[in-house]
């Protein structure tokens, strides 16, 4: 793009909002012009992208910055991939913010006091610390603890800056999700959950397929968090162990795993549904279904 916005665009990772346009010195007829012809797309209301950069996850958690208004930080669930966290996808822009109003795609959570942050990649965003306190209120404890030792072992956080963050804030509900954690020590790395589960990944491993990712956690476009067994995250193909017994004895269980299955589907997943009796007696039926979502997908040919 060739226009007097292109130095902002470069420093807001290929964002500018309607108010840098008009200090850069263009008038909302120009920026309309601009938006007619394709020349700046539309993110949110007030923030707009030049086309002709990527589309990144640093600049997807800019945008819902600055149209949440001065003093919005990237947080929670977004701040997690923001930071970087394997094993984890976050398909929505969740935030902290100040104002009251409400922008459409973008989750807000109001703050009393500013939180813990610091700007990362040009991008304000809430400390390491923080972050974890934050998502104590939204995922499961043994979750949470394989994320605090995944951050303290690449020295992204200390346990010294979460203790000082759990002091400043007391009263906080994710504290006491962050403090089991902590003292249970389940912060272990991720292992199967079940032989069956051991089993799948044997049986997939040893047919030659592609190495799957073990635990995969997703935040969905909606705000569901899901941990899926056996997964290629790239291509969006999930294999799933399926319990006869829990649904036998659970009906909130069987509920809320269609609605699970739903909501990943949605976003764009296919779900491979086994058993541990169909991995004993029907092995090939596993192989050869996951051979044809493989082959299914434009970029696993």
């Amino acid at each position: 793009m060739h226009t007097d916005l292109d130095p902002i665009l470069v420093q807001q990772h290929s964002l500018v909002t309607r108010q840098q346009a008009w200090e850069a010195g263009l008038s909302d007829r120009q920026i309309d012009h601009l938006l007619a012809r394709r020349l700046l797309v539309p993110v949110h209301r007030g923030v707009f992208r030049d086309p002709a950069g990527p589309e990144t996850l640093d600049q997807r958690a800019l945008a819902a910055v600055l149209a949440s208004g001065p003093g919005a930080v990237v947080s929670h669930r977004l701040a997690v991939a923001v930071r970087g966290m394997p094993n984890y996808q976050c398909f929505l822009n969740e935030v902290s913010a100040r104002g009251r109003h409400r922008v459409p795609g973008i989750i807000a959570h109001r703050s009393t006091r500013p939180p813990d942050q610091t700007v990362l990649r040009g991008v304000p965003i809430t400390s390491a610390a923080r972050t974890m306190v934050d998502v104590g209120t939204q995922i499961g404890q043994a979750l949470i603890g394989r994320w605090i030792e995944t951050w303290v072992s690449s020295r992204l956080l200390t346990l010294d800056d979460l203790e000082r963050q759990l002091d400043d804030l007391k009263g906080h509900a994710g504290v006491p999700v962050v403090r089991a954690a902590m003292t249970s020590r389940t912060l272990v790395m991720a292992a199967a959950d079940s032989a069956a589960e051991a089993e799948l990944g044997l049986l997939l491993q040893r047919h030659g397929f592609p190495a799957l990712t073990l635990h995969h956690a997703v935040t969905t476009t909606s705000g569901f968090d899901f941990e899926l067994d056996w997964s290629y995250p790239d291509w969006k193909i999930a294999c799933e162990l399926d319990g006869y017994g829990i649904h036998l004895r659970s009906l909130d269980a069987f509920e809320n795993d269609r609605i699970r299955r739903n909501e990943l589907t949605i976003d764009g997943w296919s779900i491979l549904s086994f058993t541990s009796r169909m991995i004993r007696n029907r092995p090939k039926t596993i192989i050869s279904q996951l051979e044809r979502t493989l082959k299914a997908q434009p970029l696993a040919s």
